[in-house]
This record gives C-alpha cells, structure tokens and sequence, in this order.
C-alpha cells in the first residue's frame, strides 16, 4: 500500500471515532477536526480515483479520421434494394 493508501485510511478511522466521541461529548472543537479528517479522506479517494480514471498510455488519432473525410461522398455497400429508396433490404 502506498502512503496515500495509509493517509487515507487513518483519516477515516481517526476522524469517525473523534467526530463521534467528541459529539457525544458535547466538544465541539474536536467534533470540527474529526469532520476535517473526514474531509480529507473524501479528497484523498476523490483524486485517486481521478488519477486511476487517466489513461496510462497516450491516445493515438485516428489514421482516417470523419473530419477529414467530410468533403468525400458517402460509400454505399452492395445491398442498397433495387427500387432505389436507399435502403438495404435484408
């Protein structure tokens, strides 16, 4: 695990026991940090997960791509029907 991993986790943990014990307590200051912790651990899975959604590799164009091709008439397949509406009949 790495050290974000274990950042992350002890946020969580340490920040629900204060929050709640300090709650129960009637201690709003500590109640505060509790929730910080809290706050931390969402940002720190937060930007995991944006990191873990980039590819690790780069994308590469398309060799033929649509925009190119805008000017060039469209490529019909064999199967257009004989009555000549444009559409292929199975």
């Amino acid at each position: 695990m790495s050290g974000r991993t274990v950042a992350a986790i002890a946020c969580l943990v340490i920040g629900v026991a204060l929050a709640a014990w300090s709650l129960a307590n009637g201690q709003m200051l500590l109640a505060i940090v509790g929730f910080a912790l809290l706050f931390t651990f969402l940002f720190l899975v937060i930007e995991a997960m944006n990191k873990a959604s980039k590819p690790t590799h780069e994308i590469k164009p398309a060799a033929n791509s649509a925009w190119g091709m805008k000017d060039e008439p469209v490529q019909r397949s064999g199967n257009i029907a004989a009555d000549g509406d444009g559409e292929g009949k199975p």
